[in-house]
């Protein structure tokens, strides 16, 4: 059987470019919007200056969708979730903006975050 793929995040690299969030909307929507991407990098601004990116954590049950949702294959490789879903994910990595609802699709096994960021703060 093969090995999950899961995104590895290495908060002390990431310096806050956002060019990950960038990576993500256009690949996936064509656009470079960061409110419509699947990751989002958290600054704190006003005190320690560090960057907290949030990307689903591909876990085993999708504790977004709940216990026993049948959907949970279906949504796994989906890019756009349904508005219902909006702040499911017990870890923040659901986000949603003008009624969509973004995931980590891992842009079908090759995810163009990985590639975007310069300074390895993601990883596969």
């Amino acid at each position: 059987m093969a090995k999950a793929l899961r995104l590895r995040i290495r908060r002390e690299l990431c310096s806050g470019c956002r060019l990950c969030e960038m990576a993500c909307s256009l690949s996936h929507l064509g656009l470079v919007n960061t409110n419509r991407s699947a990751i989002r990098v958290f600054k704190d601004d006003l005190d320690t200056g560090a960057c907290r990116p949030a990307v689903c954590v591909q876990c085993k049950k999708m504790l977004c969708l709940g216990e026993g949702d049948a959907a949970a294959e279906e949504y796994k490789g989906r890019f756009l979730w349904d508005r219902a879903l909006e702040g499911s994910c017990p870890f923040d990595a659901l986000p949603a903006w003008n009624g969509e609802v973004y995931h980590c699709d891992l842009c079908g096994g090759d995810p163009a975050c990985v590639k975007f960021c310069s300074t390895g703060a993601i990883r596969i």
